[in-house]
């Protein structure tokens, strides 16, 4: 994007010859290009847009064409949405909205988007606003993911069958999707009988079965029991006109267009007993994280038949039980490390670091653990690791607001412990946020030194290339939101060129069984004998010696290297 705004014709829009720009348009377009997080820049009463590469995704195919265009000229779509918010800036006032709901068109259809932003003045001299500058995340995969956990949590809480029947089974499991239409709006299930034939069984929010029989639908459903794969079909508005619509959407009724064919299968079977078919929303785009909550849908009703058939059948050996057991687990921990990493968000690392997340086992509920590494100016970065008290959804969506809000801290400060007494004041302000436990550090890479603040959380340890160790305790004090106005201590250290240093959440360390400094001394441990290690190969080393007991705690920690 700096290449494109240098590149520009600015004289063909209203902003003019660049060489013509003010000072602070000037000062207000280097920096929104000059940070990751993503800006949108509104300028002068045409709304002159000018943005960064972090926005550029978020205009889907209105990028590049969108720049030095009129913001009401190419946000259509939202602009009675956002007019008033705007006229709000003009006359001196900010604005900020949290997982605010959008209707958006850019990538072709009408999308139900979700973002978190606020639109501040920028303000010329003398006190005019002469621009608007929109700081924003899209937080459409975190609402949907945490929207999706909550689905899978039903279908995870059936109760287990002790009746035998599988179309009763079935028909529970349904019952949790027609109540998730925004994400399924229609399902169906077709099993096969004793003699292999495929019938269907239940099914919510389609027509009748003869309609469906007159379709491609059945054909679809007994190909994917033949193979075992999933299949897709498109253009059901057409084929099949008012079959669906996507009735609990936020956006509107539309007609559903495409749905996805699932095999559903267990363990023991050499075929699918049946398959599912789930429409998908026409207001969502059909990303892998939509297939996979698909399939993690269809792999909670297998679980539900499986359960059902071996009822039916009066017989389930050890091994067979043994074998569910561990994929019911290895599904659970897979919902978790899905949701966790949507609501962290996707890490692009800079060099030198490394992260890992693993949730505790066999838990559906994500935890409140995080990990955070945000790149600031003049060869700055900010490192945070903190931990909720709680698990679920509850703890993951403090955990979100606390982990964004410290990310804003830390890009208009790098003081750590001035980060952390902010963070106190917004802990205050959220239910569920008081007594959670951060570190908070910036690193310079330059002078290769380390400055921290700990509210409450267990010492970071710092481990030197000759196998030297210590615990960074000196800037510690109280957790968040437990006492007013309380002064953040903190301190300095010197990064020696091959150091390690680990932050890290009490489930790397903590065990029932053992005290905690027995924990924090092996994790040392550990960490002074790989420090000839990558960071990456040196965090696969501590989940392997530390987390191979099978912690009942979630788990977040994060590495760096100094280096020469």
């Amino acid at each position: 994007m700096q290449r494109r705004v240098l590149e520009h014709d600015w004289a063909a829009t209203a902003l003019g010859p660049e060489e013509q720009w003010s000072p602070v348009l000037r000062t207000t377009v280097s920096n929104s290009l000059n940070t990751r997080f993503a800006k949108l820049l509104m300028w002068g009463p045409e709304l002159v847009m000018v943005y960064n590469d972090a926005y550029a995704p978020m205009l889907g195919m209105r990028h590049p064409d969108a720049l030095g265009k009129r913001v009401p000229d190419v946000w259509v779509d939202v602009w009675a949405d956002i007019k008033p918010m705007i006229d709000d800036v003009f006359a001196g006032e900010a604005t900020f909205f949290e997982d605010l709901p959008l209707t958006m068109t850019r990538h072709g259809f009408e999308e139900e988007c979700y973002f978190t932003f606020s639109y501040s003045p920028v303000v010329e001299p003398g006190g005019r606003v002469a621009g608007l500058l929109n700081t924003v995340v899209e937080t459409t995969p975190r609402v949907l993911a945490a929207r999706r956990l909550l689905v899978l949590q039903q279908l995870g809480s059936l109760p287990r069958s002790v009746h035998g029947n599988a179309v009763e089974a079935v028909e529970a499991a349904l019952e949790v999707l027609g109540r998730a239409r925004a994400d399924c709006p229609f399902g169906l299930v077709y099993l096969a009988d004793d003699h292999g034939d495929l019938r269907l069984v239940a099914g919510h929010g389609t027509g009748t079965e003869q309609r469906l029989a007159g379709s491609d639908i059945p054909e679809l459903a007994r190909t994917v029991v033949d193979t075992g794969v999933a299949q897709t079909v498109d253009r059901l508005a057409e084929r099949l006109p008012g079959l669906s619509s996507g009735g609990a959407s936020p956006v509107r009724e539309a007609e559903v267009d495409t749905a996805v064919v699932l095999p559903l299968t267990f363990a023991g079977s050499s075929r699918p007993a049946g398959a599912l078919v789930l429409g998908v929303s026409p207001h969502l785009r059909m990303d892998e994280e939509y297939r996979s909550f698909l399939a993690l849908a269809a792999g909670q009703m297998s679980a539900a038949l499986a359960d059902a058939r071996a009822v039916e059948l009066e017989r389930r050996r050890a091994e067979d039980q043994a074998a569910l057991d561990r994929a019911e687990a290895q599904f659970f921990t897979d919902v978790a490390v899905t949701l966790q990493r949507a609501v962290l968000g996707p890490t692009l690392l800079p060099e030198g670091f490394a992260v890992h997340y693993e949730p505790a086992t066999g838990t559906l509920e994500v935890g409140g653990d995080w990990y955070d590494v945000v790149d600031l100016p003049d060869g700055l970065y900010g490192v945070v690791v903190g931990d909720v008290v709680g698990r679920g959804l509850a703890a993951a969506a403090v955990m979100g607001q606390l982990r964004s809000a410290g990310r804003a801290l830390l890009l208009e400060t790098s003081s750590p412990g001035h980060v952390l007494s902010a963070l106190d004041r917004f802990a205050d302000l959220v239910p569920g946020a008081a007594v959670s436990t951060v570190f908070c550090a910036v690193i310079d890479v330059h002078t290769q030194t380390l400055r921290y603040s700990s509210a409450g959380h267990p010492p970071a340890i710092l481990v030197d290339a000759d196998g030297h160790s210590r615990f960074l305790e000196d800037a510690a004090s109280l957790p968040l939101a437990v006492a007013d106005d309380l002064q953040r201590p903190e301190s300095d250290v010197v990064l020696p060129p091959g150091s390690t240093l680990l932050l890290y959440t009490d489930g790397l360390v903590e065990r029932r069984d053992r005290v905690i400094d027995d924990g924090m001394a092996r994790a040392v441990d550990v960490l002074t004998s790989g420090r000839h290690l990558s960071p990456a190969d040196l965090a696969d080393l501590l989940t392997e010696k530390l987390l191979a007991d099978a912690p009942d705690d979630d788990v977040a920690f994060l590495l760096y290297r100094s280096g020469s």
